[in-house]
C-alpha cells in the first residue's frame, strides 16, 4: 500500500465530508484512510451516525476517542496503525487532488525505487492567503541529506505538503509532542533522521489547503525553534547544520511568521510580535548577512530584502499597529 492518509475531526459536518470525499476519489485506489473522531460522543444517535457513515468503507480505518484528546495524540495513533508505504496527515477542510496517489507513485518510480524518506510538494493555499506554497531547492532532485544541507534551510512550516516514510517514522519512534503546537519541530526531527528528500516537480499543486488563524499561540511556531537546535545538539549534527538551520529560524521569525499575523488585524498581536522579532534578530542580523552560508546562498529576494533593510521593515510593521 503506497499511502495513509490522515484524517481526525470534531464534527460531521461539510468540511470533514470534502476531505473524506477528496480522499475516496482518487483514481488510483492503493491508499487507505486512518479517521479519527476526536470528540465525546454523548448520544447513541451521534454513534449511529458516524458507524453507518463511515464504518462501511473498508478502506478507512475508524477511531473514536472516549474523549477529545487534541491533534497530537490522534497524530500519534494514526502513526501505530499506518500499513502505507508514506503517511499524509491532512486536516479537516482540506482538499488533494483525485490524482493524488497517481501522482505520487508516477513520481517515485522516476527513481528507480530508491526509498525516499521525506517528500515535499506544491501546495495551493485559501482563505488568508491565495499563494502557493513552493521551494527554492532544485524540484525533482534527490537530496541525500548526509551532505546536501539545502532542505535543512527550505523545508516548509507545515505538515500540509509532506508525506513521511512509515517505516522511519516507527523505526525512530517519531512522536509529536501533545497539547502543543509542535508540528515543525516533528518535521525537523524526521528530517534530523533522513537520508534522502525530494520535492516533486509536478505542474499543478497535489493539495489545497485552508490557511485561517490558528487556534493555539501563534508564538509556538517560533517558540518551537529552541527544542529544534537543541535536538540537533543531542544528536550531534549541530556543528554541520548550524548555518542551514539558522537561516530556517530567521525566516520562519522575520518574514513567514509576521507574514502571518498581519493578517489577523489585531493591533496589540502585531506590535508583540513585530517587538519580538526585532529583540531576536536584529543583534545577529549582521554576523547572519556576512558569515550565514545558506543566506549567502539563497534565491529568496524578498527575504534578502528584508534582512538588508530590517529596521525600515519593523517600523513598517509597527505602523500597522498604530
Amino acid at each position: 500500500m503506497l499511502v495513509s492518509f490522515v484524517i481526525t475531526w470534531q464534527e460531521i459536518e461539510q468540511n470533514v465530508n470534502a476531505t473524506l470525499q477528496s480522499v475516496l476519489n482518487q483514481t488510483d485506489d492503493d491508499y487507505e484512510i486512518i479517521l479519527i473522531s476526536d470528540k465525546m460522543i454523548q448520544e447513541n444517535e451521534e454513534f449511529d451516525i458516524l458507524r453507518n457513515y463511515f464504518w462501511d468503507i473498508k478502506k478507512i480505518k475508524t477511531v473514536v476517542n472516549s474523549s477529545i484528546q487534541g491533534a497530537a495524540v490522534c497524530w500519534n495513533t494514526a502513526i501505530d496503525l499506518a500499513d502505507g508505504d508514506y503517511i499524509k496527515f491532512i486536516s479537516q477542510g482540506d482538499t488533494i487532488s483525485p490524482d493524488f496517489v497517481k501522482n505520487i507513485r508516477a513520481e517515485l518510480k522516476k527513481y528507480d525505487g530508491e526509498e525516499i524518506d521525506l517528500i515535499e510538494y506544491n501546495v495551493q493555499l485559501h482563505g488568508l492567503s491565495d499563494d502557493i506554497i513552493d521551494t527554492y531547492l532544485e524540484k525533482g532532485k534527490v537530496y541525500n541529506l548526509n551532505r546536501e544541507y539545502s532542505p535543512y534551510a527550505h523545508v516548509s512550516a507545515t505538515l500540509a505538503n509532506k508525506l513521511f516514510r512509515t517505516k522511519l517514522l516507527k523505526e525512530f519512534g517519531f512522536k509529536f509532542r501533545r497539547f502543543v503546537r509542535f508540528d515543525m519541530l516533528f518535521t525537523y526531527k524526521v528530517l534530523g533522521q533522513t537520508d534522502s528528500y525530494v520535492f516533486l516537480n509536478t505542474k499543478e499543486p497535489l493539495e489545497t489547503m485552508h490557511l485561517g488563524q490558528v487556534q493555539y499561540s501563534v508564538f509556538d511556531l517560533v517558540n518551537q525553534w529552541t527544542h529544534i537546535l537543541n535536538y540537533y545538539r543531542r544528536i550531534g549534527k549541530f556543528r554541520d547544520l548550524k548555518d542551514y538551520l539558522n537561516y530556517a529560524y530567521y525566516k520562519t521569525l522575520v518574514h513567514i511568521w509576521l507574514w502571518n499575523i498581519r493578517k489577523y488585524d489585531n493591533k496589540l498581536l502585531i506590535k508583540k510580535a513585530a517587538t519580538f522579532a526585532n529583540r531576536k534578530f536584529e543583534d545577529k542580523r549582521e554576523d547572519f548577512m556576512k558569515n550565514n552560508k545558506a543566506f549567502k546562498e539563497t534565491k529568496d529576494v524578498r527575504f534578502i530584502e528584508i534582512v538588508d533593510n530590517f529596521a525600515t521593515y519593523i517600523k513598517e510593521i509597527l505602523k500597522l499597529a498604530r
